[in-house]
């Protein structure tokens, strides 16, 4: 993911806990990352070996970190309501999220154009990188809409 991409994701949160999910021999190979927000919510982001390892280190925890998330969309709605908001799943990395598109960015090679879009999706406390797949173009997003989306949250950037 491109450094400017990145600075339009930045957000603050707290790490409250790393508990190791898939592992082997004593090697552990993906984690979830217990966050708590600004609002004072707590969600967990899955981490995996983003650029060959995991970003989240135990020394971590208690610390107040700015951390880039990604969703693996589910399911994604434009909606009419001009909401911010953001609902984790207790148990597992997965938000349910309404929020506002900041930016829709087309990929410059057209035909990748023609599968897929991102977007930037603000959910008042941060903000999230979302991929609008084709199955999804009929809605037409556009900067400035409010949008429904449930998915898995992915780490990753955190500084």
């Amino acid at each position: 993911m491109k450094d400017d991409l990145k600075g339009k994701l930045k957000f603050h949160v707290r790490i409250l806990a790393v508990e190791p999910r898939a592992g082997y021999m004593d090697t552990v190979y993906t984690q979830y990352v217990l966050v708590a927000l600004e609002n004072g919510q707590k969600a967990y982001v899955f981490d995996g070996p983003t650029e060959g390892h995991m970003l989240c280190t135990p020394d971590m925890i208690g610390k107040t970190k700015k951390i880039v998330l990604v969703m693996l969309v589910h399911s994604l709605a434009k909606t009419e309501t001009q909401a911010v908001s953001i609902i984790p799943d207790p148990s597992r990395p997965s938000l349910e999220i309404d929020g506002r598109i900041d930016e829709i960015i087309i990929p410059d090679d057209p035909g990748e154009a023609e599968r897929w879009h991102d977007a930037i999706v603000d959910f008042g406390v941060g903000k999230v990188l979302i991929e609008i797949d084709r199955e999804y173009f009929h809605l037409q997003l556009r900067e400035d809409d409010y949008v429904h989306i449930n998915g898995r949250v992915d780490l990753r950037g955190i500084e």
